[in-house]
């Protein structure tokens, strides 16, 4: 995914709800970094978080990037460094166990308590009261059942409830590999659990 000759769209972190890709084509790639030139100029700030989406063999692909170089505005030329595996854009990894009777809550930043709504091995959903940009990668803690963790997530799907309230769909890189088995832990618990209700209540 992201080599050279690909085209790109990238999404920049922003307050909007709004999901505006900038389209560019991949100049330079490696392991760890790639170099896209854009059809128009963006000016994302050095060290910030993005995502960037490719279409590879007929399939959305989504990679988490940090914007380590503005090279050039005219032709507007940047550089990313890689953050984390290329993801699928078109579909949840693996399938969402709801949490919503379970007694599990998140700290998000600096808003504490935060209910959880689903997991899976890759991410989870919650709602908060705080707006948060798409993109953007913030602290987490999640605690419920005798399970604690914490990690970083980054911001993937937003949807505003009303009452100030905002559901969030996270995703936690594969570089947080405790994390991440802690999510797989609770995904697995929590099915067997729904399936041992639905059997006392066959």
């Amino acid at each position: 995914m992201l080599s050279v000759g690909n085209a790109v769209h990238l999404l920049i972190p922003s307050p909007s709800k709004r999901r505006v890709l900038h389209p560019g084509k991949v100049i330079e790639s490696n392991a760890t970094s790639f170099v896209a030139e854009f059809e128009e100029t963006i000016n994302p700030a050095v060290d910030s978080d993005v995502n960037a989406y490719c279409e590879v063999r007929g399939k959305f692909f989504q990679q988490g990037a940090v914007v380590s170089e503005i090279r050039t505005s005219d032709p507007c030329v940047i550089a990313f460094r890689r953050g984390g595996e290329p993801v699928s854009a078109e579909s949840r990894q693996t399938y969402r166990v709801s949490l919503v009777t379970a007694e599990f809550v998140v700290d998000v930043d600096k808003e504490p308590g935060c209910q959880v709504l689903d997991i899976s091995p890759e991410g989870f959903a919650a709602i908060t009261k705080r707006k948060l940009n798409l993109g953007s990668v913030v602290k987490i803690r999640i605690a419920g059942e005798g399970h604690t963790f914490e990690a970083s997530a980054r911001v993937q799907t937003v949807q505003e409830r009303g009452a100030g309230k905002f559901r969030y769909g996270f995703l936690v890189p594969e570089s947080h590999v405790v994390a991440r088995k802690k999510m797989q832990q609770i995904s697995m618990e929590m099915q067997r659990l729904h399936l041992k209700r639905l059997r006392g209540a066959a």
